[in-house]
């Protein structure tokens, strides 16, 4: 799984709680970052918050590996954990 979050304390707490639910995580803090990551690794998921996340997505479009990736948009509205699990959980069973 690839937690993309440009902000350092929100993407620890974000690998935190993913961790602890037995996840495999690789950190990134950038679209430059999250696109080498994704095609060395290729996630099963990726959680992000990226103040460019449309960059992300066109990077994610415009290659056919990466735009099969699910990806989960952390805002305020999934900000607690037990919500943000569900929300993996669903996009993890509909991949």
């Amino acid at each position: 799984m690839l937690v993309a979050d440009n902000d350092a304390g929100n993407g620890a707490r974000c690998v935190a709680i993913l961790s602890k639910l037995r996840f495999a995580v690789a950190p990134v803090h950038s679209v430059e970052e999250a696109v080498r990551v994704m095609r060395a690794l290729r996630p099963n998921l990726i959680v992000a918050r990226l103040t460019d996340e449309p960059e992300l997505r066109r990077e994610m479009a415009a290659d056919p590996s990466l735009g099969e990736i699910p990806m989960v948009t952390l805002t305020a509205a999934n900000d607690a954990p037990e919500v943000l699990v569900e929300e993996i959980r669903a996009a993890l069973r509909r991949r």
